[in-house]
């Protein structure tokens, strides 16, 4: 298989020619340690923005200090699961992240010069509705929160990431929600009066999520955005008098327009930053009626709200903002919901941002992440995706940190931190999860993106190196072969009189690991396990550390069945492939069901249900069925069955299961893909970059033929 496992490509190949700082052939034999670190150790490497080895550096985790080595390598006694990792050095800028056990894990530190001013974003936030409710039945006895919640009840949420929104001199997040001291109401009852009345979807969060918020490390909130009148003008002045008291600093509304416009000055080692916002959505979709409220300020009809995108208070307002400040952040609030790339709207609209001055266009609403525009030394972020939101629309899950630094008025680095938003909060991601993150954050628009060690960098100075192999492919299927591309490599190249399609899993879960960063260690994330008959456990693993086994036997008069939580969106007449590893024993039925849905709510209106042939029990066997969604698709879910035997007891095992949508024949290639299709015989080209001082972390050889 091309997909080799990380703790193969990386810690072999990598950790241990740390001490050669040019790369070269050395015999095995010459780079091995001479003591092993232990299984539970987190291994890493610090290196500054050049590439070269900081050594004497401080690594720290909630457990366990060491120092970095003059080649800039650390052995960091870990707990066995993954951790927030703290690397501080005098003369640099410390950073965290995210580390695991068997991943070695790089840290590139910039130099701290007094004056270099470190901005971090996150997406859109809010702590209402299924925050009190989780299943909408309107009994709160079941929510993350208490309807009355208290500072501590937030904080205990936002525990999972608050390390990582410790490492800025300003955090920024979009907060969506306006303020209420009574911030629950029932789905099942009628909407109270004071809310927007025709406005499809209203909420609110309590006072007290802002200062948990601030005592977390967010140092200011946009509320340029479409929901900050969800309670009208009362909602929008209890907003605003709540941030005031709580002392968070806001921008992008107010009560009038000169207030929505104002822009929000901060100061950073001795550099002024100013932040502007707006929302081009500003009143409920057609068909208006005459009840319709807008959810913008305006002077005309006398009334508060968000700052309202039009195109020449854009432009006014950051060329006012930038005769008063250093650096200007501009924050557009728009686009399609659950669409990563920008309409067109949004597009024009940055634009105009970035010549009237902006030094980094951070937008919000989609729900999803998007990709950047790094042009004439300003960055254009298309969309954040959530940070702290109650959706269950399976694309929102995928989420991301930004972090820029900005150096006399020009940003000098950007780099994304990839999380995943699980029971409603970013957590920080390692291993195989931060691969889907990575190639849409580098993968969506044409860049200098470079995925390095489970983040994405822009390399701004044109550094990364590049390695390039081939690989010839027999596709004697005549379905074609689908051919996994490894993590951190994409295609660049294919010959032969053969085609190739791309193709993206959506599923991304399917290897039941749990790799993200929070206190509960032996999870499978957004997978319904909640029945006897499931298990997961390495026993259970075709390879990684966990897999799922469904047990059913005689007596039992249904099937045993698991399906992941909530609906993955897929386009109509998507064609699809969904694959995966079996085990089963012997006289064991398994099926496969997929299920598809025209909407994310509701019923199915189709579904391929295929038994899983079991050739040799007790084996592991691939799989593999081609469907192809139907035109009124929008959703899909897949279900694992194992059917009641006629006497004892059956199992079944899986593991690496995927749902791979393919790409139309004139995609072109790029990281943003991790599978291929190849029909007959051809050569493929995979490339992989890194910058200086991450040569350790390549997984393609050197003079590779």
């Amino acid at each position: 298989m091309l997909r080799i496992r990380r703790l193969e490509l990386i810690l072999i190949l990598a950790i241990f020619t740390a001490c050669t700082p040019k790369q070269q052939e050395i015999p095995v034999q010459a780079i091995l340690p001479t003591a092993t670190p232990a299984v539970e150790s987190i291994v890493g490497r610090v290196v500054d923005m050049d590439g070269a080895p900081v050594g004497g550096a401080k690594i720290s985790s909630d457990t366990a200090v060491t120092l970095s080595a003059n080649d800039g390598w650390f052995t960091l006694a870990g707990a066995g699961f993954p951790e927030w990792v703290t690397v501080q050095r005098v003369g640099y800028i410390s950073r965290v992240r995210a580390a695991a056990p068997g991943t070695p894990v790089l840290f590139r530190l910039f130099p701290d010069d007094g004056k270099t001013v470190v901005l971090q974003f996150a997406g859109d936030t809010m702590f209402g509705r299924r925050f009190f409710d989780p299943n909408e039945d309107g009994d709160p006895s079941d929510g993350l929160l208490p309807i009355q919640p208290s500072v501590q009840d937030h904080l205990n949420l936002i525990a999972p990431i608050q390390p990582l929104l410790q490492n800025a001199d300003l955090t920024v997040v979009n907060f969506e929600s306006p303020l209420s001291s009574q911030p629950f109401f029932s789905p099942r009852d009628p909407r109270p009066l004071v809310y927007h009345s025709t406005k499809d979807y209203v909420y609110a969060s309590h006072p007290n999520s802002i200062e948990a918020l601030k005592e977390t490390g967010i140092d200011a909130v946009s509320i340029g955005n479409n929901h900050l009148y969800d309670i009208l003008e009362i909602g929008l002045a209890d907003t605003i008098t709540s941030l005031d008291q709580i002392g968070m600093p806001y921008f992008g509304g107010g009560p009038d327009e000169t207030a929505a416009w104002m822009p929000l000055i901060l100061t950073a080692k001795e550099q002024k930053i100013a932040f502007l916002s707006c929302t081009t959505i500003w009143m409920p979709d057609p068909p208006v009626t005459a009840h319709d409220v807008t959810y913008t300020a305006s002077d005309a009809a006398g009334k508060g709200g968000a700052a309202h995108c039009e195109m020449d208070m854009v432009r006014s307002s950051i060329r006012a903002a930038k005769a008063q400040a250093d650096i200007v952040v501009f924050m557009i609030h728009g686009g399609f919901e659950y669409v990563s790339d920008p309409s067109n709207n949004i597009v024009n609209l940055s634009e105009a941002a970035r010549l009237a001055g902006a030094n980094l266009v951070i937008n919000h609403h989609p729900h999803v992440i998007g990709g950047f525009s790094w042009k004439a030394d300003s960055l254009t972020a298309w969309t954040l995706g959530n940070f702290i939101f109650d959706q269950t629309v399976w694309p929102t899950f995928e989420s991301y940190i930004l972090s820029v630094f900005i150096r006399d008025g020009q940003v000098v680095r950007a780099y994304v931190e990839p999380t995943m938003v699980e029971n409603y909060i970013a957590h920080g991601l390692t291993g195989d999860l931060t691969d889907p993150v990575l190639r849409k954050a580098a993968g969506l628009a044409v860049g200098p993106y470079v995925i390095e060690s489970d983040a994405m960098e822009v390399d701004m100075g044109n550094r990364a190196v590049s390695r390039t192999r081939s690989e010839s492919v027999q596709g004697n299927d005549p379905s074609g072969q689908i051919i996994p591309i490894p993590v951190g490599q994409w295609l660049t190249d294919f010959t032969g009189p053969g085609t190739v399609t791309l193709g993206r899993d959506l599923l991304w879960i399917g290897g039941f690991e749990d790799t993200d960063v929070d206190m509960n260690t032996n999870e499978v994330p957004f997978w319904e396990l909640t029945s006897v008959d499931l298990k997961v456990g390495k026993e259970y693993a075709y390879q990684g550390n966990a897999g799922l086994r469904l047990t059913r036997g005689s007596s039992n008069v249904s099937d045993a069945v698991t399906t992941h939580l909530h609906r993955m969106l897929v386009d109509g007449d998507t064609k699809m492939s969904i694959t995966g590893m079996v085990r089963a024993s012997a006289g064991a039925s398994v099926i496969l069901q997929v299920s598809w849905y025209p909407d994310t709510k509701g019923p199915s209106s189709l579904q391929f249900t295929q038994p899983i042939l079991i050739a040799k029990p007790e084996e592991w066997e691939p799989f593999r069925f081609d469907v192809q969604a139907p035109p009124d698709a929008v959703a899909m879910g897949i279900y694992l069955r194992l059917v009641p035997p006629a006497a004892g007891l059956v199992h079944a095992d899986f593991d690496n299961l995927r749902a791979i949508a393919w790409a139309a024949p004139d995609a072109a290639f790029g990281p943003l893909y991790d599978f291929a299709l190849v029909t007959d015989t051809g050569e493929l080209t995979f490339t992989q970059q890194l910058l200086p001082g991450a040569e350790s972390w390549f997984t393609i050889p050197a003079n590779n033929p």
